[in-house]
């Protein structure tokens, strides 16, 4: 009798004197496909910034971060769990955050609004999840971006008679086939 055991494929964890090489040169991809991106270019011409801007952008990974993506200043920060993530998954948050950015600096030295409580409710977080869901609906199935526009709004709790009309207000952006 021969026993078979299936072994379980061990998940390639990156070593330690690799980490920064190797979120560096994940940066430096992200950059560059998101330059060739029709939603990343399209953001550039209404915020009227070069396709290049994206090169002067810091955009870094870390482990101190209480979201997965968050700008300060112009500057990206992207959490270290996304590097296990699909590499369109963190295209999308990359381009939700040079949203952004482009809002900073187009704001730059303006008073400051007073902020919404309601998190989706904020123009600028509207925005942002218009482009990335833009992006999302250009590289990802149909069905993966209903799904995760559902779980964003039930993330954010938003009453279950509103969601139909945020939904939409959401996927405004997105060019819908015609059927």
């Amino acid at each position: 009798m021969i026993d078979i055991f299936a072994k379980k494929k061990k998940k390639k964890k990156t070593p330690k004197n690799k980490r920064l090489e190797v979120r560096t040169k994940q940066v430096a991809k992200l950059k560059q496909f998101l330059k060739a991106d029709d939603t990343y270019r399209d953001l550039c011409m209404e915020y009227d910034q070069p396709i290049s801007i994206i090169d002067g952008i810091a955009v870094v990974f870390t482990s101190d971060l209480d979201v997965t993506a968050k700008t300060i200043n112009a500057k990206v920060f992207l959490s270290t769990a996304l590097i296990d993530e699909r590499f369109e998954i963190m295209a999308r948050y990359l381009l939700h955050e040079l949203t952004h950015c482009f809002q900073h600096m187009e704001k730059e030295g303006q008073k400051r609004d007073e902020k919404e409580k309601v998190y989706l409710d904020r123009p600028e977080e509207l925005e942002a999840f218009q482009i990335q869901i833009k992006f999302d609906s250009e590289n990802s199935p149909e069905e993966d971006v209903g799904s995760y526009v559902n779980e964003l709004l039930s993330y954010h709790n938003i009453p279950k008679h509103e969601r139909k009309d945020r939904k939409k207000e959401l996927m405004s952006k997105v060019k819908m086939p015609n059927k």
